[in-house]
């Protein structure tokens, strides 16, 4: 009888043990994924001429995330951990910044690389991995025209006035937390 017990309270522990697990593991797939996976043939596409660049690591803590909140309260809870910013270089001039965002988009998570100029306006951007369906070549120069001549005040303007779709305005936000959390975690960076 003895035993018995102790056979259940081990079972019971080992079950709750593997529920815990599952309930942690939820947590962890949850975690945005904001990394992109060849930076170096990314940074060869923008950066044709480039000789070197360099990773920086930032970690994204409750502060920040609550400034992202502040400006962009529909942001994804998992806007916390690490980040990293691609500083390009060409010989020892600073030539741009590549970061990559996590979005939740119209159907599913979307992998956003932006490409910034060495004054920290946006240059461009590409899909790392799409579900929200292709953008025509009408849409790409619409948001283009936004986002290229923008710094971040412009682009919190713009997407407050402008007519976006669902898929656009996932697009501009990403824009607008590229630029917050590389000013935020590198502030220095137009000087590295």
């Amino acid at each position: 009888m003895k035993n018995n017990k102790h056979h259940l309270r081990l079972r019971s522990f080992l079950r709750l043990c593997l529920i815990s697990l599952q309930l942690l593991a939820v947590n962890v797939y949850a975690i945005a994924y904001c990394a992109i996976r060849e930076p170096v043939s990314i940074i060869q596409d923008f950066f044709p001429s480039y000789t070197s660049y360099q990773t920086m690591e930032g970690n994204i803590d409750e502060s920040v995330r609550q400034e992202i909140f502040g400006t962009l309260p529909e942001s994804h809870f998992q806007e916390i951990g690490t980040h990293s910013l691609y500083v390009v270089y060409k010989g020892k001039l600073l030539i741009g910044f590549v970061h990559a965002r996590t979005e939740k988009g119209v159907f599913g998570l979307d992998e956003i690389i932006w490409v910034m100029n060495p004054d920290m306006t946006m240059r461009t951007f590409r899909y790392q991995k799409n579900r929200s369906g292709s953008l025509s070549q009408g849409q790409m120069q619409k948001l283009a025209t936004i986002l290229t001549a923008s710094d971040l005040t412009d682009l919190i303007d713009a997407r407050e006035n402008a007519d976006l779709n669902k898929r656009d305005e996932v697009i501009i936000m990403s824009a607008i937390k590229a630029l917050f959390v590389t000013k935020a975690l590198w502030p220095d960076a137009e000087n590295f």
